[in-house]
């Protein structure tokens, strides 16, 4: 008797494709149901929510979304969002120069909640020999008491990250 196996790809435990990259290798994810608290502060200050991850190869890429929850903005103000990254165990900063990021300006009366949604693959300028952690920061525009989420009994304010390593 005889035996046959025939594949087109085997994909070993490591999580990486035979023959190439772009394979995801693993993923975290992060879940913040609190309140942050108002404020009207135009500097950008930590959420709260950190997604960490120990990479299983240091020259790989990061896939970040954050969707959910609810950020508050009251008339004639806003809130931007910006993804902070600390590598190796250092100090957070910012993970891309620019204004890239979520940002929301509500211009009629009253306020608004919305939806959080922010999506981004981030490359590393250096080797991570240990771990990598993402933490959105956050910051009030044009003097607005805003929020970057609102919950309540419900947990209508869930935001969820998660973080997806992939091999290069």
């Amino acid at each position: 008797m005889s035996s046959e196996l025939r594949v087109d790809k085997i994909i070993p435990t490591t999580g990486v494709p035979t023959g190439g990259g772009g394979g995801i290798v693993q993923t975290t994810v992060g879940r913040l149901n609190s309140h942050v608290a108002d404020t009207t502060s135009g500097s950008y200050m930590a959420s709260g929510l950190i997604t960490t991850m120990t990479p299983r190869f240091s020259n790989s890429k990061f896939f970040v979304q954050m969707n959910g929850g609810r950020i508050k903005a009251r008339s004639g103000s806003g809130i931007n969002v910006k993804m902070y990254v600390s590598i190796n165990g250092g100090s957070y900063a910012p993970s891309y120069s620019g204004n890239r990021g979520e940002s929301f300006y509500y211009s009629s009366s009253g306020e608004i909640q919305v939806p959080l949604s922010f999506t981004d693959l981030y490359t590393p300028s250096v080797a991570i020999t240990s771990t990598i952690a993402f933490q959105p920061y956050w910051r009030s525009f044009n003097g607005g008491n805003n929020s970057f989420n609102i919950s309540d009994s419900n947990s209508y304010g869930e935001v969820v990250m998660t973080v997806m390593e992939v091999s290069v």
